[in-house]
């Protein structure tokens, strides 16, 4: 099946209930959208003696901000995987995605996300380990065509969801939908939002030596996992949680700040903003979602 081409803000994801909006409701020009007010965002979750830890980074490709590229980083235990993600600006399809996984054994996979197919190339270490992934021998190579999707629906990665769930957050539409590409399979995501619950938190400015903490009022997108196929192993996971997941954003302006879901062996589990990177235009403005001034606390000597 023919993945669509991308549009403008969010034109590409399906408005699936016969509430959405339509596309002429929608700020659907040609120009690339603005990149969120956050670079960077650190997310942690502790339990029994183990800590899991992501990283995301987000910026335009340098000679065409049509293009972004996000980097991701995931820990836990002696697991880690480091992703790298092309997504077109406009919707956030992806165009390509590197990901390299360490733990029992070391992986490198590429994935090119062709009009009609993924071609998914797999490539293990030899035996000189001293060379970088990108120079590891080719062990498999698949092309893998797309589901039947949903009229409009995008392709794109997991770790995209939090801009495009930032990004849904802000526009008229009542809800919407993409289609995610894991590992193995192809999920349909439906995002939909709705007040959340007020939160504590306590989160790091980097760059200014700040800590934020204090209680946040917040609205909620949920996000409802499906898969768009049989799963040949069900491997849906966004920072470690799965089931249906919720993102709870400071109500004042788009700052994921808790991801809320299922996690292995814990069940019900939070991750929570533990650092964010603010672009310039936004670090220059008041702090985010500052109430008071006293909820901003100077970083401890060393920290």
């Amino acid at each position: 099946m023919k993945q669509p081409g991308s549009r403008q803000f969010l034109c590409s994801f399906l408005l699936v209930a016969a509430g959405s909006v339509g596309a002429d409701d929608l700020p659907c020009d040609h120009t690339a959208p603005p990149l969120p007010g956050w670079q960077a965002l650190e997310y942690e979750q502790r339990a029994f003696m183990v800590t899991a830890r992501s990283r995301l980074e987000l910026h335009a490709d340098a000679t065409d901000p049509a293009i972004w590229r996000l980097q991701a980083n995931s820990s836990v235990a002696s697991n880690s995987e480091d992703v790298g993600l092309t997504l077109a600006a406009a919707d956030g399809r992806a165009q390509r995605r590197e990901r390299y996984s360490q733990g029992k054994d070391k992986r490198y996979k590429t994935y090119d996300y062709l009009p009609t197919m993924v071609v998914r190339k797999r490539f293990d270490p030899p035996a000189d380990t001293s060379l970088p992934p990108t120079d590891w021998p080719l062990s498999s190579r698949k092309e893998i065509p797309y589901p039947p999707l949903p009229d409009g629906a995008v392709v794109t990665d997991a770790y995209a969801l939090l801009e495009l769930a930032g990004r849904f957050l802000d526009s008229k539409a009542t809800d919407a939908a993409v289609a995610v590409n894991t590992e193995f399979n192809f999920y349909l995501v439906k995002l939909s939002r709705g007040n959340g619950p007020a939160i504590k938190v306590k989160y790091q400015l980097s760059g200014s030596g700040q800590t934020v903490s204090g209680n946040r009022e917040t609205r909620a997108v949920k996000l409802a996992i499906s898969p768009l196929a049989e799963p040949d192993k069900p491997d849906f996971s966004l920072l470690g949680l799965h089931g249906e997941i919720t993102i709870l954003f400071d109500r004042e302006q788009t700052l994921p700040l808790q991801l809320r879901g299922t996690a292995p062996r814990l069940g019900s589990a939070e991750i929570n903003l533990t650092a964010v990177t603010l672009r310039e235009a936004c670090a220059a403005r008041a702090e985010p979602g500052r109430a008071n001034p006293e909820e901003l606390e100077p970083s401890e000597p060393g920290a």
